[in-house]
């Protein structure tokens, strides 16, 4: 809502601006806004002020600071700084626009820029709804006001959420100013109520303080089309017939204006069912008078475009019957009903009979238009009846002839029953007391088969049919019979009908239960259902194979059989396969199945494992056995003359036994050897699992220090090895390393006098013994089990100056060797210049190869082939430096 734009105010050097003031602010009434300015020069400020101009050439001080003291004598706050002149305003009126100055003073300059503040109102929004009738015309006026608002706003409507049209909508507007620099804006809608069906119109609002337009519904009235009829009934009164013709308006807005197109005297009746909201208006016309004529009920409405009408005719009235006489026969002895009807539209007539010109017999009533009396002879002979309404007349003539009485007839009295009999069911239909005999049959629905028995009887002259279904007591569907009665005395075949439900189906279990005996497991499988009526059938299978089974029967309570049916099998002959119980019973379409897989016999779990024992020399090899059943029956199979421990642990666990053989032994007895454990099932049956014993070797120890090892002068090798090192060396340290495949070994250091030396893991730490000394022999050995090795070291302590000493030696020797191998070559040439034989060349050859590979010790000098015994002329040398090395 507020805008900002920076200004410069530069100072009269040119150097640079001096104050920095914000662009114009535009803010809306009520909201505080910040008037920022600021000082850049870098003199002392003697005195900061924001003014305000109030008229033209008048300027009033609002906040600032004054002698090093702000003070503040507005809405604006005190500034922070001297420097920084910012400050906070609240607008709370109109009045707070205007132009504001900001103003530095210097010692000897002052500077100054100014602001605008332009304040915006939010206007209120007034919305009212008029209404008017002008020539019979119903009109609405919506006046939607923007009061008070600044800058003027904006007015728009929206009629069903688009603009009016300009057909029969009319926008005014009116715009006023206030003293405070505010106005009001007005816009008025104007239009005709019966055009328009929309329930609300909304006037939108748009000004610069709403962030999105102002919708303002104003609910306007509606008019909504009658639905208009007439209707004529008869009445009577005192005697008298009238119409009572009503011209009815429902479901209109606003009420209809109904009137009668007839000139009349007779008093109309008006009402209005508010419940409803039907309005009716009501005429009473003698209908003797306004036979045949028309009357028409007008209806006006603002939705009519014209007036409506509905005509309704009242009819003309006529009355007349059969002009040739009828003949009607009567049996003697029968009570009759003769019914006098004619054709007319008249609401009501009367009616006068006579026989023969004469009046009715005593026998005979006249009973609400129809003529009631038991018949005999002196009925006979011809009737006539007068109708009569008003001025209309006519007359109903007919001749009676009375029959002789018909022959008895008893209509037979029907009983059906059904019930259980043998495991059947049996309807019996019965006919009894018929004269003369009734007919009796069944139907039954296709396809069912059923045994009939017909019977019948006969006492007194009347007969008695007996006709008996015999059907199946259970069935698995509804099964409804239809007996069907024929007789004379009946005007139409009479029907009984039995409804059978449909048999429960057969509750079937399944149960399947292990059985442990002489160590083998079996299964007892119980297959049961509970039916209705009649016992089931069942039967076993695995696959294709039927099994034989234990079945009986028992009748329970309520009419329910019970059959159960076992089968007993050794586990292991079925195992991985389904045992199927199959019930055939009435009640079910199909038979019903319930199957259950054998789970296959789990094996013995048997495994072997060795390993050494924590704080024992011995080691232990364990055999472990799972397997379902009791007994268990494990041996070690072990090599001759093997010695060691055996023991057998065995627990159970339900049908489940754990076994546990052990075998505690040395290492040195059966090492690299194999252990087998058997494990014996019955019937020569044996199942094995063997382990080997580990095979574990130290071939040597190693001393990672740059060494020299010590051999006799004839060759015999020894494992001492020579390790030199330096006078004054801090804490000297020899590493070895164990050659060999044992998990872990232990190793033991002493010096010559068998004093032990301090190990870190496999580190020889050297340290002075009681005279001072480290020099000496010292030996390590590792050991594991019976596994041995071990290494001797000498130490030996050397200065700066043998070292120097042992590097020239070196270098003197190394010459020499070079040297020597000239003077060789040197040979060999010159006897190639003699023209030695080629005897002698190859002598010279050999000689030198085999100088070449002559090891570096004096004591293994050896020929280069095995015909160096030919060669023995040759003189070989051999150049051996011994040079200690220092750790």
């Amino acid at each position: 809502m507020i805008k900002r734009k920076a200004a410069i105010q530069k100072g009269s050097s040119g150097a640079g601006p001096t104050l920095a003031i914000c662009g114009n602010i535009t803010a809306a009434l009520g909201e505080e806004v910040h008037l920022g300015c600021r000082y850049l020069g870098e003199n002392q400020i003697k005195s900061a002020h924001w003014k305000r101009q109030i008229s033209k050439g008048v300027i009033k001080r609002l906040a600032g600071f004054s002698h090093g003291r702000p003070y503040s004598r507005s809405d604006l706050s005190v500034p922070a700084s001297p420097t920084d002149f910012t400050v906070s305003m609240n607008v709370s009126s109109v009045e707070a626009e205007g132009m504001y100055h900001c103003e530095f003073e210097e010692e000897d300059e002052s500077f100054f820029d100014f602001m605008f503040v332009i304040v915006i109102v939010q206007p209120d929004v007034q919305v009212t709804v008029n209404a008017e009738t002008i020539s019979d015309t119903h009109y609405q006026s919506v006046s939607c006001s923007a009061v008070g608002g600044k800058p003027d706003p904006r007015i728009s409507w929206l009629v069903g959420g688009r603009p009016p049209s300009d057909d029969f909508f009319t926008v005014k507007s009116r715009k006023t100013l206030h003293s405070n620099g505010t106005s009001t804006l007005s816009s008025v809608l104007r239009f005709p109520t019966h055009l328009q069906d929309q329930e609300h119109v909304t006037c939108v609002v748009q000004h610069p303080t709403l962030p999105t337009p102002r919708l303002t519904a104003a609910r306007v009235e509606t008019f909504t089309r009658p639905v208009v009829n007439a209707t004529a009934e008869m009445l009577e009164k005192a005697g008298n017939d009238f119409w009572v013709v009503s011209c009815i308006s429902s479901g209109g807005r606003p009420d209809t204006d109904i009137s009668l197109a007839l000139n009349v005297t007779e008093e109309l009746q008006r009402e209005k069912e508010s419940d409803s909201n039907t309005q009716r208006l009501s005429i009473r016309l003698p209908a003797a008078e306004y036979e045949g004529r028309s009357v028409a009920c007008l209806f006006k409405h603002p939705k009519f475009h014209y007036a409506e009408s509905r005509v309704i005719a009242l009819p003309t009235f006529y009355l007349f019957g059969e002009t040739e006489s009828e003949s009607v026969e009567l049996v003697e002895g029968e009570r009759r009903v003769i019914s006098l009807q004619v054709r007319g539209n008249v609401p009501r007539y009367q009616v006068t009979c006579r026989k023969e010109n004469g009046t009715l017999p005593e026998e005979v009533q006249l009973v609400d238009r129809s003529l009631v009396f038991q018949v005999n002879q002196q009925h006979r002979g011809l009737y006539e009846c007068d109708f009569s309404y008003r001025h209309l007349k006519t007359t109903l003539r007919f001749n009676a002839t009375v029959l002789p009485r018909a022959p008895q007839m008893a209509a037979p009295a029907i009983r059906v029953h059904d019930e259980v009999e043998g495991g059947r069911w049996v309807m019996e239909c019965l006919a009894s007391g018929a004269v003369p005999a009734a007919s009796v049959s069944w139907l039954l629905p296709e396809g069912i088969s059923a045994d009939f028995l017909f019977n019948s009887t006969s006492s007194n002259g009347s007969h008695s049919i007996r006709g008996v279904v015999l059907l199946p007591a259970c069935s698995p569907q509804e099964l409804t019979a239809l007996c069907v009665i024929n007789h004379p005395a009946l005007v139409e075949p009479q029907k009984r009908s039995r409804t059978l439900p449909p048999c429960a189906r057969p509750n079937v279990t399944l149960r399947v239960d292990t059985v442990w005996r002489g160590g083998h497991k079996y299964k007892m499988a119980l297959c049961s259902a509970v039916g209705v009526r009649s016992a089931a059938e069942i039967s076993w299978h695995f696959g294709n194979n039927n099994i034989g089974a234990m079945t009986e029967t028992e009748v329970l309570s309520e009419g329910l059989v019970s059959t159960r049916s076992s089968v007993h099998f050794l586990s292991s002959l079925y195992a991985g396969q389904n045992l199927t119980c199959t019930v055939r019973h009435p009640s079910l379409e199909t038979p019903e199945e319930r199957t259950i897989n054998i789970p296959v016999h789990k094996p013995p779990q048997l495994s072997v494992a060795v390993a050494r024992q924590q704080d024992s020399p011995l080691w232990l090899a364990v055999c472990d056995l799972e397997e379902e059943g009791a007994g268990t029956n494990l041996a070690w199979v072990l090599p001759e003359n093997a010695s060691g421990e055996t023991s057998l642990l065995s627990q159970s666990e339900g049908h489940v036994t754990n076994a546990r053989l052990t075998y505690r032994f040395p290492l040195a007895a059966l090492e690299g050897r194999d252990l087998t454990c058997v494990h014996r099932l019955g019937e020569g049956v044996t199942e094995k699992r063997t382990v080997q014993i580990p095979k574990y070797y130290i071939s040597s120890v190693r001393v990672l220090n740059r060494t020299t090892p010590l051999q006799s002068r004839y060759g015999h090798q020894t494992n001492t090895y020579r390790v030199s090192v330096q006078q004054n060396q801090h804490n000297p340290k020899i590493l070895l390393r164990v050659e060999g495949n044992v998990p872990e070994f232990n190793l033991d250091c002493r010096r010559s006098d068998g004093s032990a030396v301090q190990l870190d893991g496999a580190v020889m730490l050297l340290q002075s013994d009681l005279l001072g000394q480290i020099k000496g022999l010292y030996t390590c050995t590792a050991s594991f089990y019976h596994h041995r090795a071990s290494v001797s070291v000498q130490v030996e302590l050397t200065s700066v100056d043998e070292q120097l000493f042992l590097v020239a030696i070196v270098c003197v020797s190394s010459a020499s060797a070079v040297l020597l191998v000239l003077v060789v070559i040197l040979c060999v040439c010159c006897s190639k210049r003699k023209k030695k034989t080629p005897q002698k060349q190859r002598e010279s050859v050999s000689a030198l190869t085999s100088l070449m590979q002559e090891s570096g010790s004096p004591g293994v000098r050896k020929p280069g082939s095995e015909d160096s015994e030919k060669y023995a002329p040759l003189t070989c040398f051999s150049i051996v430096v011994d040079v200690k090395s220092t750790v």
